[in-house]
C-alpha cells in the first residue's frame, strides 16, 4: 500500500512540506486545484518540484473547464520537465473547484470530451481539439527545446465517484481517483467500474490498475476514545469536508449510516441558519475546506461522524482493515491531514501505520 498526503497550496507550505512527507516515507504529494479556496497549484507543485527529489507530485486534482486541455497538459508538462518522472495528473469534474464559485460539477459529456483530449495530448502531444464550434488539429511544436517534458510518460488519474466517471477512468486513464473507500466490498465495485469502463474501449486493465483514495487515518491511543480532543483535532477538517459535500449536493444523505445521519441532520439545520442567502451560501459553506474547523462546527465533529468518514481505531484494527484494503486492490490511501498539525498527523501516521502495512 502506498501512502499518500494533501499538501495545502500555500507557497511556504509547498516549500516544506512536500519534503516533510518525502523524508517520513509517503510515495505522493497531492497538491489541490481549488483556486477561491487555496493558492495556486502549478506555482506549489513547481516549489515542490524543487525542494524534494523522490516523492511523487500529483495534482489533487486539476479541475476540468477551469482551464483548457492544453493549458493543463503544457503545466504538467513543465512541472515534469522540472521533477521527470515524478508527476501524475490527477483530473476530475470539481467539488469546491466549481461549488465555491456557484456552479455544479461539470457534465459528463464536456468531462469525458475534456478527458479524451487530455489523454491525447499526453500520448502522442497532439490531439483533435473541439473548441468554439470548430474541429482542430492542435501540437505542441517546441518539444525538443524541452519548456515542456511529456517523456515519461505522464501517468493520467481520473477523478470519480459515480459509476460513469469512474468508467472513464477504465476507458482512459492510467489510474482511478476515488474518495472514501474503505472496504473491500467497495474497492471491488470500483474495479467493476473500470473494467465497464475499459470494456467500452476494448482495452485490458492491468492487474494492479491504480486506485487511489481520499480518506483519512487516525490510530488510537492507549485509553482513547473517539471523542477526545487530539483525535477531534487530526480527523476533524476531513470530517468536516464531507459534512460540506453532503450540504452541497455532491453525495446522497441517504447513503450515511443510520448512527451519523443525526450529525447530518443537525449539520444542515445549521446550514440553514447561515447568514449568507441561500443564493449565494456557496460563499460560506465551503470555509475552513480540509484545512481546518470553524468554531461553531466543532460540535459536528463526533465521534459518530469521525467513525464514519474515517480509517480509525487501535493501531492492530487500522493495519487490518488496511491490509484487508490493500489485498482487495487499492493502491493508496491519500491523507487529508489538518492545516495546523500537518507535520505530527503525517509523522504519527508514519510511525503507527506505514511502517507496519
Amino acid at each position: 500500500m502506498e501512502f499518500g498526503t494533501l499538501i495545502f497550496t500555500k507557497p511556504q507550505r509547498a516549500i516544506t512540506d512536500p519534503k516533510l512527507a518525502e523524508d517520513y516515507g509517503y510515495s505522493h504529494a497531492w497538491i489541490p486545484d481549488s483556486h477561491m479556496i487555496w493558492g495556486d497549484v502549478w506555482a506549489c507543485m513547481a516549489l515542490a518540484a524543487v525542494n524534494t527529489t523522490k516523492i511523487k507530485l500529483a495534482t489533487g486534482v486539476a479541475i476540468a473547464t477551469n482551464r483548457i486541455p492544453p493549458v493543463t497538459v503544457e503545466a504538467i508538462g513543465t512541472i515534469n520537465e522540472i521533477a521527470p518522472g515524478r508527476v501524475v495528473l490527477g483530473f476530475g469534474t470539481g467539488h469546491t473547484g466549481r461549488r465555491v464559485m456557484g456552479l455544479p460539477p461539470v457534465k459528463h459529456a464536456v468531462f469525458r470530451e475534456e478527458v479524451r483530449v487530455i489523454h491525447d495530448l499526453l500520448r502522442d502531444g497532439e490531439a483533435i481539439y473541439n473548441t468554439e464550434g470548430m474541429s482542430k488539429k492542435i501540437r505542441y511544436i517546441h518539444r525538443d527545446r524541452r519548456f515542456i517534458s511529456l517523456d515519461g510518460p505522464i501517468p493520467f488519474y481520473v477523478a470519480a465517484n459515480g459509476p460513469k466517471t469512474i468508467a472513464l477512468a477504465g476507458e482512459f486513464g492510467d489510474g482511478c481517483v476515488t474518495t472514501g473507500v474503505t472496504t473491500p466490498d467497495r474497492v471491488e465495485t470500483v474495479k467493476k467500474q473500470l473494467q465497464a469502463g475499459a470494456a467500452q474501449a476494448n482495452r485490458k486493465l492491468p492487474e494492479k490498475f491504480p486506485i487511489v483514495t481520499l480518506t483519512h487515518v487516525c490510530v488510537l491511543q492507549s485509553g482513547e476514545d473517539l471523542d477526545s480532543p487530539r483525535v477531534k483535532t487530526m480527523c476533524g477538517p476531513w470530517v468536516m469536508a464531507n459534512l460540506h459535500a453532503f450540504a452541497a449536493g455532491y453525495a446522497r444523505a441517504e447513503s450515511l449510516p443510520a448512527p451519523v445521519r443525526p450529525v447530518f441532520q443537525a449539520y444542515m439545520d445549521y446550514v440553514s441558519k447561515m447568514k449568507t442567502p441561500r443564493a449565494e451560501r456557496y460563499l460560506e459553506l465551503h470555509r475552513g475546506h480540509c484545512s481546518y474547523v470553524e468554531p461553531s462546527e466543532w460540535k459536528f465533529v463526533t465521534p459518530e461522524s469521525i467513525e464514519c468518514c474515517t480509517i480509525v481505531g487501535p493501531r492492530e484494527k487500522v493495519v487490518e482493515q488496511i491490509r484487508a484494503l490493500e489485498k482487495a486492490g487499492l493502491s493508496q490511501i491519500f491523507l487529508n491531514p489538518p492545516m495546523d498539525g500537518f507535520g505530527d498527523c503525517i509523522g504519527e501516521i508514519a510511525r503507527e501505520v506505514i511502517e507496519r502495512v
